[in-house]
């Protein structure tokens, strides 16, 4: 495939990409494709989308457990009660249509997270961890304790299980813990797990309307404390959206200190958080626009596609970016470009950062050079590596 005249960084360019990945890069009109060659004229080349956040152990099951509050605490109900009917060939074959989606929309890196609580998802994923990777996906698995790891006896074992068995980072939701102590306690023992396996770290933090909730500050200390703040990542992180504005500008601070990157995931949030309000109800975003004034790490994650807490996922990131720039006030020219530039930028950083687009890597290829177009139209690229 030749694509001519395409952008690269704000410089037009001839590209040769075989197999899904860039061959060679040419100057602009330099580049003269064989006859009968497939081209591809204008548009723009990126990396292709990295998805930071969704659960593929409870993909593609909301139909059979609608959540009908909306209430992220029925979402939880919802699951705990399909969890013990899961079986290994249905996680996978569930899972590997959501991959396939992801990778129809531009994404060919994707962190899941899976519940603890089910030991046949956990081997589940990790199998297909290993399966996509022949197809040039790259899956990671955080082992997640859905309904906390101190709550009650056998949690914090089948967690410590998951992470010995393979997985890539390990997570917490200290918010479900029984207090906010214990929510505390089960950070330090996040740490510690993710030290001794040499994991990342991935929590779900503060996902709450409840702005006393606070364990993003604990999180961002211990990551400074133990200089790992490059592999921490702090999904939600509602509860933001509700703090005091001295005290938000305070933790804002120390998370841009910390080098911990905040997961926003706009399309579940929107829907879950809010709903224990009248009205004005609030929209369960955290507070983008200043995390990226004051310089922190954001991600865009999708979060759900279809399942027991959002039914309507596509598996689409530009859906999570246009939730996002709506919901955030994030309008400005500027703001859009960030928005779906961070979708193939700042979303790779818990893989540990994009690949450039150079020969060798894999690459993606927009129809439309405008960034706000692709965010309008939300059409899915040509991913050259599945081209």
């Amino acid at each position: 495939m030749f694509l001519v005249g395409t952008e690269l960084d704000g410089t037009l360019v001839d590209m040769e990409v075989a197999r899904g990945k860039v061959v060679a890069i040419h100057p602009a009109g330099s580049l003269v494709p064989p006859e009968g060659a497939v081209i591809r004229r204008g548009g723009r080349v990126t990396a292709p989308l990295a998805e930071p956040h969704v659960h593929l152990d409870a993909t593609l099951l909301g139909a059979r457990s609608p959540n009908r509050s909306g209430t992220l605490r029925e979402g939880i109900a919802n699951w705990a009660r399909l969890r013990p009917g899961l079986t290994k060939e249905d996680v996978r074959e569930r899972a590997m249509m959501t991959v396939e989606a992801y990778v129809a929309h531009g994404t060919t890196r994707i962190r899941t997270h899976v519940d603890t609580g089910s030991l046949v998802a956990v081997e589940a994923l990790l199998a297909l961890r290993d399966e996509v990777a022949a197809t040039g996906v790259e899956l990671q698995v955080v082992a997640f304790p859905q309904e906390g790891i101190l709550r009650a006896p056998g949690r914090r074992e089948a967690w410590e299980e998951a992470v010995r068995l393979g997985c890539d980072a390990v997570g917490a939701i200290p918010h479900f813990e029984r207090t906010q102590a214990e929510g505390t306690d089960s950070l330090r023992l996040t740490f510690d797990l993710a030290e001794r396996y040499d994991r990342r770290i991935d929590v779900h933090c503060d996902e709450t309307d409840d702005p006393h909730s606070r364990h993003l500050e604990t999180i961002c200390a211990l990551a400074l404390d133990r200089g790992m703040g490059d592999r921490v990542v702090c999904g939600h992180c509602t509860a933001m959206h509700s703090y005091e504005n001295p005290h938000a500008a305070k933790v804002i601070e120390l998370v841009a200190e910390s080098g911990v990157q905040v997961v926003a995931n706009p399309l579940d949030n929107v829907v879950l958080q809010g709903r224990y309000d009248s009205y004005p109800r609030r929209r369960g975003l955290t507070r983008v626009d200043q995390l990226w004034d004051a310089g922190a790490l954001v991600g865009i994650g999708h979060d759900s596609v279809q399942d027991p807490w959002y039914r309507l996922g596509t598996a689409n990131l530009l859906d999570a970016a246009y939730m996002l720039v709506h919901l955030g006030h994030l309008t400005s020219e500027e703001q859009m470009h960030r928005a779906v530039r961070t979708l193939h930028d700042q979303n790779h950083r818990p893989f540990g950062g994009a690949l450039p687009v150079a020969p060798g890597n894999p690459v993606a290829w927009w129809a439309d050079t405008d960034p706000v177009e692709s965010l309008r139209k939300r059409a899915a690229p040509e991913v050259m590596a599945h081209a």
